[in-house]
């Protein structure tokens, strides 16, 4: 029994390892694919440049709104080449008078109101659907309404579109990080936006985030927008990613560049961390079946180094052993990917936390990944269970 659990584990961290590498590739390629881009950006740029979007939607954010208004407001992008479409998801503070008040101060600006809600679409998707089938602009931008965005962040990323791209991914990262506990939590959320570059320079898209996404509108109503995934309540980021993907394979790219980078605040407590990675680890059941494997077996290797590592107090020192050449060889390849992205992401100071990072990350995977499927999770002031709106899919077209 335990010289088959070594095998297994050895087996498992074989096809880790060579995972880390396809994905460096892919990295490389996300990475070469940008700088081309800003190496022959302007040489071919066309006379106007496209209309934007920029779309935020909001359910009781009047504390972090203000913040990012005014980053909004302070845009270098040509203002009648610009929209802002603030939704106020049924907020009950005073989330919707900062939007009036910010949409009568500005002619670019509209407020939307969503009053209701629907069983089969999530909320938050559903008030993206209201706003991208208004939008007038080209491109539709999403950012969250407690993102901070730099001068350029709509011209950068509305640069990112050169012909035959229809959707742009960028990195949020967390700010500011000024204890352990929040460095910590930074290079894991880095990490994830690590994976997401690579697996889109890979052309096998997994993952990205909704406080920096772009796309296209005509692509987004060729697909119809969010049908087929609308019931669920979370994914308007990574499951709409994978529809477009389905539909527009090779035409995402990913921008990692500073000046892309929309900062979002870390979890301020241990219970909204808890409730965000529940609500992230409960999209895995609604991926592709490869993907769904791959992360089956991303738990396992985990949770046979977990054994393991405990292993030691019951005296089985050759399981022990495997177990630290095995984790050794997870968290090197691990830092090898990670210090590749930290350099196009300029985010090293991140990597002086990965040892304690890399010593909690399978108690870390094998906890979210095993309470998700029962756990609830708070998310927008609501509270959902993890197959909270998984009923009919719903026809999204009319309104």
């Amino acid at each position: 029994m335990l010289v088959a659990a070594i095998v297994v584990l050895a087996f498992l961290t074989f096809g880790y390892v060579c995972a880390l590498l396809w994905l460096t590739q892919g990295l490389r390629a996300a990475q070469q694919l940008h700088s081309d881009e800003h190496e022959h950006h302007g040489q071919s740029s066309p006379a106007l440049p496209p209309t934007v979007t920029v779309i935020v939607c909001a359910r009781n954010e009047e504390t972090h709104l203000p913040q990012l208004l005014a980053d909004l407001s302070r845009q270098d992008y040509p203002a009648e080449r610009l929209q802002i479409y603030l939704v106020d998801d049924r907020s009950s503070d005073g989330t919707g008078a900062l939007m009036a008040a910010f949409a009568a101060q500005h002619p670019n600006a509209r407020h939307l109101r969503m009053h209701d809600t629907r069983t089969d679409f999530a909320p938050k998707k559903r008030a993206l659907d209201h706003a991208i089938r208004q939008a007038r602009g080209e491109i539709i931008l999403l950012t969250d309404a407690d993102a901070r965005a730099g001068p350029t962040w709509v011209s950068e990323m509305a640069a990112q579109f050169r012909p035959g791209v229809v959707m742009v991914c960028g990195y949020s990262p967390y700010l500011p990080r000024t204890t352990l506990l929040q460095n910590i939590l930074a290079l894991e959320y880095f990490s994830l936006a690590a994976v997401a570059a690579a697996s889109i320079g890979a052309e096998r898209p997994l993952t990205c985030t909704g406080s920096n996404l772009a796309y296209r509108r005509e692509a987004y109503l060729v697909i119809d927008g969010f049908a087929g995934i609308a019931h669920f309540v979370s994914g308007d980021d990574d499951l709409f990613l994978h529809k477009m993907h389905d539909h527009h394979p090779g035409r995402i790219a990913y921008a990692g560049h500073p000046a892309i980078q929309t900062a979002v605040r870390p979890p301020a407590s241990w219970q909204e961390f808890q409730s965000q990675r529940t609500r992230y680890a409960s999209k895995g059941r609604h991926y592709r079946p490869g993907v769904t494997l791959g992360l089956a077996a991303v738990y396992l290797l985990n949770l046979l180094l977990v054994a393991g590592l405990l292993s030691v107090l019951l005296g089985t020192t050759a399981v022990f052993a495997a177990t630290l050449v095995c984790g050794s060889l997870k968290a090197g390849s691990e830092f090898l990917f990670l210090r590749r992205a930290a350099a196009w992401f300029k985010e090293e100071s991140l990597l002086q936390y990965f040892l304690p990072a890399a010593l909690l990350h399978p108690f870390y995977v094998v906890y979210f990944a095993t309470r998700a499927p029962f756990a609830k999770f708070t998310w927008r002031g609501q509270s959902f269970a993890t197959t909270t709106a998984v009923q009919q899919p719903a026809t999204v077209r009319s309104r």
